[in-house]
């Protein structure tokens, strides 16, 4: 009365949920924005994009 061998299943590797090349890029996107965003030129900028969306 053995039961049955069974096969180890393989076990999926930490799969990231994004890859490296993507989380840099949307560090530097997020550091460009801030410093664009501390910049009273681009503050306008930004204002003035959000406001044409409305």
């Amino acid at each position: 009365m053995n039961p049955q061998h069974k096969p180890p299943e393989p076990t999926k590797t930490n799969t990231p949920l994004m890859p490296r090349w993507a989380k840099v890029l949307l560090v530097v996107f997020a550091l460009l924005v801030m410093l664009g965003y501390a910049s009273p030129d681009m503050r306008a900028v930004y204002v003035a994009a959000w406001a044409a969306c409305f």
